[in-house]
This record gives C-alpha cells, structure tokens and sequence, in this order.
C-alpha cells in the first residue's frame, strides 16, 4: 500500500481558529496543520492539487507553505540540484518552460537543431532520449518555434523529407480563422474568445501558442504594463491578471436588483438594502468601487433642488437642510466637494493650510490664536483674557490645525 493510502488525514485546526492564535503559537500550529500534506509530498508523486483534496488545504496555502519552508523537497521534485545560487529561484516561471520540463527535454531539443541528426524524424529523436515524440513537438512549437521549419527546409535540400504536412491544418485554420484577430485586436482571454466563437478553449488556446506566438507575447506585455496602472485603471479595461478590470458576474448578479432600485431614486440606499437583503457594506462597496457615475447622479439629484435654492436665495447651509430635509454636516460636506463657489459665499475663509472656516469664526477667535502662537503661555488665560470660553477655542484650534 502506498504512503497516500495508508496515511488519513483530518484537519483539526480551521483556518479561522489559526488566525485567532497568538503569533507565538501559530507556526508550531502551521508545522501540525501541513505535516501530513508535506508527508504525501514528500514520499509520493502525488501533485498539490491531489494532495490538497485528501487533506483538505487549499492547494494555493499548501504551494505558499512549502514554498517558504520546504524548498528541498521542491528541487528534489523538480530536479533541481541545490546550492547557495538558486535559494531564491523560482521553481516554476510564469510563462515559457518550467526547469524540471527543461531539463526534460534539453538533450531531444538540441538533437533536434543538430545536423547531425538530420535523417531522424522528431518522433525517432524523441524515443532516443524517452521522451514523447508529441511532448517534444509541442515543446518546439511553443518554446523554439525555428527549429522544426529550418530542419524540414533541410530535409527538402538533402531529399530525405518525408512528405508530410507539418504546421496548421486547413481545418483548423478555417476553424480559427475568425476568432485569432478578435484576440489580437482586444483584451479579452483565450477562453472568452473561445466561447465568444463556440470553439473549443483548448484547442484555440493551443492554436495560438503553437502559430500565434507574436500575438501572446504583445498580449503578455499588456498585461504586465496593467499591474504598473493599477490606480489610472478604468473599468473594462485590461488587468495585470489578464481579465477586464470589473466587478465579476456573480458580484453582478447579487447586486443587480438593489442596483436598478437604487438608481430610480424612490428609495433610500437603507430602504433598498433591507427590500433586497444584500449585504450593507458590501452594496456600499459595490456601488463606490463600480457604480461612481450612478452614485454621484444619486447625489446630485438628492441634492440638485437645495443647492439650486441655495444659489437662487442665499442663506445658511442648515436652513436650507432643513428645509429640504437634508442632513446639514453631510450637505455641508457635498457643498465643499463639489459646489466649492457657494461655500465661499457662506461667509467662510480658506486659511493658509487649505482648511475653510467660518470668516465670524475666524474673526472671533484669530487675536486669541495669533497672540498663543506668538506669545506662548497658557490657552485657558488667554481665553479668558479675551472672553471667550476655553473648551470653543481649543476646539477650534484642534479643527484648524488637524
């Protein structure tokens, strides 16, 4: 019987209880929670994906964890001999050829742009070296794309080409035809093409690799400028992780109907989230981070009617609050972000720092503030010096200088 089926595992600490642990405790923790993941790791040939199902950790915490504390057992896995150069190498690259599939077939790719095993075919080449004569196409097409076009130029110099067609097939070319300029000329993946066109996703995906190397490397580099613009990003476009920056349909989904009530306008965003029984904070979230246009037409229709009376008639920010029901600090608040010119025909003052005060505020308390920060001493003498009540000007000065 092998290690993985003699050895049962049952998780005894979930992932919610470890992080109620003290730091001190959690890594004697995390060697009791893995040790039977490691166990399969390192005494089978089991993946991480496997392993992960029979232990019930997530295959991306197990790879992280033996990433960071079980890197031997990686390069043994990988065949990677191990010294003080490579303690920091990545075991598998994003992209191109992973070191343990390089190493695999590194002698049948230099046998194969060898002249002098140019009256071998590829297949013959690859059982040389045990490997498999489609693993080994696939591997040039993909990571060495001039290799098998210069040997059959060869071939057909020296007359000992064999005939065979080599490269896409009409077939695919047809099936193709349509959906290769849709990858080029957007950000979509190779799967939403694939299903935009109904095509297999495999199939195309291959496809591209194998013919389109020019059109996954400009996608590639796209992406990688993406992760550099994360703050200037725009909903729809590219993301460094290859999807369209956006909410994802689920997400969508879930918030659709609070949506389409919120932007009616009837109903307060409390009345919409307890109609709907979305989550508060998370409806808040959606609507900040995906919905901004809706959010700031919601705002201005609540508010368009004050601040029209505002302009029309000026008088105190409360007063017209209360007239149109409004909260008056968050009015307040909407006035100074987006209707600046009336704030500054509220009588108020921007001060050198930027921060706007009443100018009556400003006027009452400034002799008391100059004289403080001139003069220095205690703020409840000077307060009282020029009349005004101590627990108000420090108030004041806390407002001011925060």
């Amino acid at each position: 019987m092998s290690p993985a089926e003699k050895l049962t595992v049952t998780v005894t600490t979930s992932e919610t209880d470890f992080n109620r642990l003290p730091t001190a405790d959690r890594i004697s923790a995390a060697r009791d929670k893995y040790a039977a993941a490691v166990e399969l790791y390192a005494s089978s040939s089991l993946s991480i994906r496997e392993i992960s199902e029979k232990t019930g950790i997530s295959p991306k915490a197990l790879s992280h964890y033996l990433s960071r504390h079980h890197r031997t057992l990686l390069f043994k896995r990988y065949g990677i001999d191990r010294d003080e150069n490579n303690e920091d190498v990545k075991i598998k690259s994003p992209r191109g050829q992973s070191r343990a599939t390089h190493l695999k077939y590194k002698d049948a790719i230099e046998a194969s742009g060898d002249i002098a095993f140019i009256e071998f075919n590829l297949s013959q080449i690859a059982r040389m070296y045990g490997v498999t004569g489609t693993g080994l196409a696939s591997q040039l097409k993909v990571h060495y794309p001039d290799i098998i076009p210069a040997r059959e130029k060869l071939r057909e110099r020296l007359g000992i080409a064999d005939g065979l067609h080599r490269g896409a097939l009409p077939s695919s070319k047809s099936a193709y035809e349509q959906a290769v300029p849709v990858y080029k000329n957007s950000d979509l993946t190779i799967y939403e093409v694939a299903d935009q066109f109904g095509i297999s996703r495999s199939g195309f995906g291959q496809y591209m690799r194998f013919y389109h190397h020019d059109a996954i490397a400009a996608k590639a580099k796209r992406r990688q400028e993406a992760k550099m613009v994360y703050h200037k990003r725009q909903t729809g476009a590219l993301s460094g992780n290859g999807q369209l920056y956006g909410p994802k349909p689920e997400t969508a989904d879930l918030y659709a109907r609070a949506l389409a009530l919120y932007k009616e306008g009837r109903k307060t965003m409390k009345e919409v989230i307890q109609e709907t029984g979305v989550p508060p904070l998370g409806f808040k979230h959606y609507l900040d981070q995906w919905c901004r246009e809706e959010r700031h037409n919601r705002k201005h229709g609540k508010y368009g009617d004050a601040i029209a009376s505002l302009r029309q008639n000026p008088r105190s920010v409360s007063a017209v609050a209360k007239e149109y029901g409004l909260n008056a600090d968050v009015f307040r608040l909407y006035l100074k972000n987006h209707a600046p010119d009336i704030v500054e025909c509220q009588g108020m003052v921007r001060l050198d720092n930027g921060k706007l005060v009443k100018k009556t505020a400003w006027e009452k308390y400034r002799p008391a503030i100059e004289e403080y920060r001139k003069e220095g001493g205690s703020l409840r003498s000077i307060a009282d010096k020029h009349g005004l009540i101590y627990n108000s000007l420090l108030s004041f000065i806390k407002r001011i200088e925060n």
